[in-house]
């Protein structure tokens, strides 16, 4: 026993004392959240479970930056920079997934908003000014609770033109959000010639043959974009597919965006993960899985 808990401890657990006495962390049915402060740096960092899920800096100046993967040249900062050229100045924007907040700052006057979250424990980072991009960037944009996989079913079909799906639990994508029958879902919640964009940053899993499979099979069009920032301190490398049953919707985003360019997703999986069947030993990055024991 005495060996363990100083293993523990040896392992970041006095660091989970402090920040647990500080306040710092809190629990909920979804997992446990830890808000950090480096003031150094000027940031307040969101964690859930050991994955950043969010950062803002603590300069008034900056605030309403974007930050870590939702950066100017990530995937969504991309599309939804481009999208009011191919949707109009009232474009409707759904986002699955709060986090700190940071994809709110992209909102434009006249667009409308909806965010699905399922957590209220991160609703309320958001409502208490721990984060404050949704509060200073959409105050007027509706927050919806719940599964988004049932949410948004829920919707009116054709809601939205751009769709961010963007829900995490710590470092893995909830499996039935990233199936066939999901992004059929998805396909629903937007207008025909809509755009979902589909963040599948992961350190062990590869998730890009997955989606390419699912592109394949329902007939979409797709394209990567791999962001490699050169700040990395306010911005983190990210991974984002565009999907769209408009192939001329990716070209006109990729002519928008000749410096930070989308490239065809690579080779797909031999089936896409459905609902009835769903793995992913095939895909583990297991250099990286092994190299983190």
């Amino acid at each position: 026993i005495a060996v363990l808990v100083a293993t523990m401890l040896a392992q970041g657990g006095v660091g989970t004392i402090e920040t647990s006495l500080e306040g710092a962390r809190s629990r909920s049915y979804f997992g446990i959240y830890t808000v950090r402060d480096h003031p150094e740096a000027q940031i307040r960092q969101l964690v859930h479970g050991t994955t950043l899920h969010g950062q803002q800096s603590t300069d008034p100046a900056r605030a309403r930056e974007p930050s870590t993967y939702y950066g100017a040249t990530s995937g969504a900062g991309l599309v939804l920079a481009a999208a009011p050229s191919l949707y109009g100045q009232n474009m409707r924007v759904g986002v699955v997934g709060l986090g700190a907040g940071t994809l709110s700052c992209y909102r434009r006057a006249g667009q409308r908003w909806t965010i699905f979250e399922i957590d209220p424990e991160v609703v309320a980072f958001s409502r208490n000014g721990t984060f404050t991009y949704l509060p200073t960037c959409a105050p007027e944009a509706r927050i919806v609770l719940g599964d988004a996989r049932i949410t948004l079913g829920e919707q009116k079909a054709a809601s939205f033109d751009v769709l961010a799906i963007d829900a995490f639990s710590s470092d893995a994508i909830p499996l039935h959000l990233i199936t066939k029958e999901a992004v059929e879902v998805y396909l629903r919640a937007i207008a025909w010639d809509g755009v979902v964009v589909l963040h599948i940053s992961n350190r062990f899993v590869d998730l890009e043959p997955v989606v390419a499979a699912i592109a394949r099979d329902l007939r979409l069009a797709a394209a990567v974009r791999n962001d490699e920032p050169a700040d990395t301190v306010n911005l983190t490398g990210s991974a984002w597919i565009a999907l769209s049953r408009d192939c001329t919707k990716l070209d006109v985003l990729a002519l928008a965006s000749p410096d930070a360019p989308w490239v065809p997703v690579g080779k797909p999986s031999e089936r896409p993960w459905t609902d009835d069947r769903a793995s992913v030993l095939p895909f583990i990055r297991w250099n990286r899985l092994l190299g983190s024991l």
